[in-house]
């Protein structure tokens, strides 16, 4: 079902909202600059009688069969009545001159002046949101360009610790090594310090312009409203002079008394016709180098800034959550005495800045968190927040995620909760889902929880069973019912868990870790959601190419098939999560395509 907008700031959105809804002001404004010239016309018409009034009327008719709404279908009624009339307005031009004209020339005037402070101050909020913009782009780039340098030098170390064909150490190359790294380490402390102010600046920048161009829609549905209604009544003014005519004019006078007049419907069909609907709202999320498993890094430094960056974002979510608290007891204390002076609409924007900021800081801490069970080969952290996530890259291959804010999500509301929870409708639910207890940061390591399986009926008093035993990857993984994905989805916020130490591992060469970060990447990418492929030996099997295996691979599951370096094997089918499905020695099934060399 299609929801009809009645209000500009519902059907003006989006990028490109706000200049259309400049060009309809526009329009409307023309529109008045164009009657006026068709009344003075008129006026001229009058005084020069009938063979001037009828090119008048044509023109008229035109001019309201070019606009849309209402009021315009009501003047094409005002044109056609104007060839009747053509020898009875003799006495009717200056009439015309003294209450329609003039006061029209006022209409535009002051239509022009009210529109310009408002527009100054939208241009002004979008000017600062992509100068806010850019410089978060610049620290985000800066930030990954030192890591990617930091790792270079650390294997240059590792190299040069090592030694060339039996040769010691060189001790010099060592200490500029170690200068170098010492060097960019800071550059990357202020960096990201930098970045960290920037990406809230952003957000603040983005909620600011959102404010501005709400708040401008809302004061043009204003001014436009008030332009209807003025040449609403200007109608009326010309209606009231008809009826003063004398009794060949009561026919005429009849109908415009009877006109079919109402401003709300040309708003709707404003809306309808020239609107560009409601505003797609994305937040940009912080994008950490370690995050993402591709980047060349350490696995032990990976996971040492994953656990900064995590223990950054709850200390950010915890001084939220404060401020909510805080601006939440202003706002009762304010209610509850009446001559305490605050300004409760600057509170309400308060709340709502700092619930924003509550839902960027726990989105990329959900994002760290599931790097971090990817690493410790666990299930990912579940949430209804993640799936509206969506990252694009630059050609230098650096990220930036953005959140979709729903439509809940975007009004005042001082009653959010402070960590945002899937929906989930009442009454007895058997639908399982799946869920794995994420990943927390302590201060001092991190610990891992392992996924718990309960009643699925939500009417019951079942409580979270809890797993020792850690998750593998694995495609058909446990499962969480919906009762309890609300609690789990809360904790993740608000618990103090430990996670579990990652065993560190050492990588000498680039070559070994491209080869290990791409068979974990393989091995942790398989859906959890995939339909039984059971059946796929009873479909037509069609040969798309064939390929030679690199490596050695074992199934694990039944759907998969065990290949052996140099085995060609046909290739039937590829999914977009990195697997295929071949035959090989009349088996098919799935295995993994980095394994294999594509034959062309």
């Amino acid at each position: 079902m299609v929801v009809e907008h009645t209000e500009f700031r519902h059907s003006f959105g989006g990028a490109n909202g706000f200049e259309e809804l400049k060009k309809y002001m526009r329009m409307g404004n023309d529109f008045c600059k164009e009657l006026t010239g068709v009344l003075t016309e008129r006026a001229d018409t009058e005084l020069a009688y009938a063979k001037n009034l009828n090119k008048t009327s044509l023109r008229l008719q035109k001019l309201a069969k070019d606009f849309h709404g209402n009021l315009s279908d009501a003047w094409l009624q005002v044109s056609i009545q104007f060839d009747a009339e053509a020898e009875m307005h003799r006495s009717l031009g200056s009439t015309l001159h003294e209450e329609l004209i003039k006061p029209m020339k006022i209409l535009v005037e002051n239509n022009n002046k009210s529109r310009k402070p408002v527009e100054i101050k939208v241009d002004k909020a979008v000017r600062n949101f992509a100068d806010k913009k850019a410089e978060d782009y610049k620290y985000r780039s800066r930030c990954f360009q030192l890591v990617k340098e930091i790792e270079k030098c650390m294997y240059s170390l590792d190299e040069a610790q090592k030694g060339v064909a039996g040769k010691p150490p060189n001790s010099k190359e060592i200490q500029k090594i170690e200068a170098q790294i010492s060097k960019s380490r800071e550059q990357l402390d202020k960096s990201e310090s930098k970045f960290h102010k920037a990406c809230s600046s952003f957000e603040l920048a983005r909620q600011d312009w959102q404010t501005e161009t709400l708040d401008a829609c809302n004061q043009m549905q204003l001014i436009e409203s008030d332009r209807l209604s003025q040449l609403e009544q200007l109608i009326k003014k010309i209606s009231l002079q008809m009826s003063l005519m004398s009794k060949k004019m009561l026919k005429i006078s009849d109908v415009y008394e009877h006109l079919d007049l109402n401003v709300q419907q040309d708003i709707r069909l404003a809306c309808k016709k020239y609107g560009t609907g409601p505003t797609e709202h994305m937040m940009h999320l912080y994008d950490i180098y370690a995050e993402n498993t591709k980047n060349m890094m350490n696995k032990d430094r990976r996971i040492e800034s994953l656990r900064k960056w995590a223990h950054m974002f709850q200390t950010d979510v915890t001084a939220q959550v404060k401020a909510r608290q805080g601006l939440e007891k202003v706002k009762l204390f304010s209610k509850e005495n009446p001559n305490f002076n605050s300004n409760e609409a600057d509170v309400d924007l308060k709340l709502e800045s700092v619930r924003l900021l509550q839902i960027l800081y726990e989105t990329s801490l959900l994002k760290i968190e599931s790097a971090l069970a990817e690493l410790n080969q666990q299930s990912k952290p579940v949430s209804e927040m993640l799936s509206r996530t969506s990252t694009t890259y630059d050609r230098q291959g650096v990220p930036c995620t953005s959140i979709r804010l729903d439509e809940c999500e975007l009004g005042v509301n001082t009653s959010v909760a402070s960590a945002a929870s899937p929906t989930i409708s009442p009454g007895n639910c058997h639908t399982p889902i799946r869920m794995a207890t994420a990943n927390h940061y302590d201060g001092g390591g991190y610990t891992g929880g392992a996924e718990s399986v309960v009643s699925t009926n939500l009417s019951s008093s079942s409580t979270l069973s809890s797993s020792s035993s850690s998750l593998t990857n694995n495609r058909h993984s446990y499962i969480l019912t919906a009762a309890q994905f609300e609690k789990a989805s809360h904790a993740l916020y608000t618990a103090n868990v430990a996670v579990k130490n990652v065993d560190s591992f050492q990588l000498n060469t680039y070559d070994s870790i491209n080869k290990l970060n791409e068979n974990h990447y393989n091995n942790s990418n398989r859906s959890l959601t995939d339909d039984d492929d059971s059946d796929w030996d009873d479909e037509p099997a069609k040969l798309i190419s064939k390929c030679t295996a690199k490596f050695d691979f074992k199934s694990s599951h039944d759907d998969e098939i065990t290949i052996q370096a140099g085995d060609q094997i046909e290739i039937l089918e590829k999914r977009d999560d990195g697997w295929w499905r071949g035959k090989l020695d009349d088996k098919i099934g799935l295995f993994p395509s980095t394994y294999v060399n594509e034959i062309i």
